[in-house]
């Protein structure tokens, strides 16, 4: 029985290795060539887990499958400083040049009483010194809203707004059926000028059936489950692919800038995937350099991901990072926040006044200092 056992857990520890493996390649395979790979790419901290629970196993046997285990676990060792902050050290009072702010605020329809105002209100008040927003309101009067911030420029659903001088902006225009928005602005600080994009990926456009299904799924009720795992499946892959072209045409973009670039936004897409790995090459994560503890951005009813993220210029350099999460169906989530070294309790707004603007999406922050030898 002991013998059948160890067979049946072979086999296991086999296709654990296979399927992680396999989710080492998302970054790195277009979605639009094969598929696969960028499904896999969701499940690489699920396969993470169940492969170190099987090496605890096979080292508590004494089995040579262990360094095996070992070798393909140590492989991806890269691939978790872009899920776990792994950073011991913020400077919070460092001089910096610039604080930069991503934000998805849902349109200004958060849940709450005067949740939408103290949003507002808290992007006003936050000192930043340009912030990018996504789901942003579709009507000039809405920078009424920001008297903070002089100088603005809107898209679509993507605006960026800033206390220094935009002096170049435009938009970047994607094919037809896409649900993608991109701008730029170059931003004069004193004799310094950078180019800052807000991105909005296309979304994975999963409403309520895809929820429904997404829970009986989760609660055990396969009745439907083949089903069910085709339809959030072809979701998937159809906005992989298009973000895989959108943010092509997006780096082709930045890389004719004359200006250091920062890119920000809701990318829609966790760290391993091809999309983020097409905008992050030869750029820096503000979260890899300086994030500590759990990425995530989006807690709702799927799996809870790192789909927001601040991209910058090697030659700029980040001084501090804020993280700050959310409640979701009346639990306080409790998480490590880079900003101060110090546990946040947060709800709809955070015990500190770190507002959120929705159950879904949190803000990233970012300060910035610029090098010596940047321009």
């Amino acid at each position: 029985m002991g013998r059948l056992f160890d067979i049946i857990m072979r086999i296991v520890t086999i296709i654990a290795m296979i399927g992680l493996l396999g989710s080492y390649t998302a970054p790195y395979v277009n979605p639009n060539v094969f598929y696969l790979s960028s499904l896999l790419g969701y499940t690489y901290h699920y396969l993470l887990i169940v492969n170190i629970i099987l090496l605890l196993y096979w080292i508590a046997r004494l089995k040579k499958i262990a360094i095996l285990s070992i070798l393909i676990i140590a492989a991806g060792y890269p691939l978790i400083s872009t899920y776990y902050g792994l950073n011991s050290k913020t400077t919070p009072n460092a001089p910096h040049d610039l604080s930069i702010m991503t934000y998805n605020i849902q349109m200004l329809r958060a849940p709450g009483k005067d949740a939408s105002s103290k949003i507002v209100d808290y992007i006003n008040n936050s000192g930043n010194d340009i912030v990018c927003i996504q789901e942003f309101p579709q009507r000039e009067a809405s920078f009424q809203k920001f008297p903070s911030y002089p100088y603005h420029y809107r898209h679509r659903d993507v605006a960026l707004i800033s206390r220094y001088p935009i002096i170049n902006k435009g938009e970047i225009n994607f094919a037809k059926g896409h649900s993608a928005a991109c701008i730029y602005g170059d931003i004069a600080i004193g004799k310094d000028t950078i180019r800052v994009y807000s991105v909005h990926l296309e979304s994975y456009r999963l409403g309520k059936n895809e929820q429904q299904i997404y829970k009986e799924l989760t609660s055990g009720n396969t009745q439907n489950a083949t089903q069910g795992v085709k339809t959030i499946s072809s979701r998937l892959v159809t906005a992989n692919r298009n973000r895989a072209k959108q943010t092509q045409i997006i780096k082709d973009h930045t890389q004719q800038s004359p200006y250091p670039v920062i890119i920000c936004g809701d990318f829609n897409d966790t760290p391993i995937s091809f999309a983020y790995h097409t905008l992050s090459e030869g750029m820096k994560d503000s979260f890899i350099e300086k994030g500590r503890g759990l990425g995530n951005t989006y807690i709702g009813e799927f799996p809870s991901f790192r789909i927001d993220h601040i991209l910058h210029a090697p030659t700029l350099n980040p001084i501090t990072r804020m993280h700050v999460f959310c409640l979701l169906q009346g639990i306080t989530l409790i998480r490590i926040c880079c900003f101060r070294n110090r546990i946040c309790t947060t709800d709809i707004f955070s015990r500190n006044g770190y507002p959120l603007s929705s159950q879904h999406h949190m803000y990233l922050l970012t300060h910035i200092h610029f090098n010596a030898y940047m321009f």
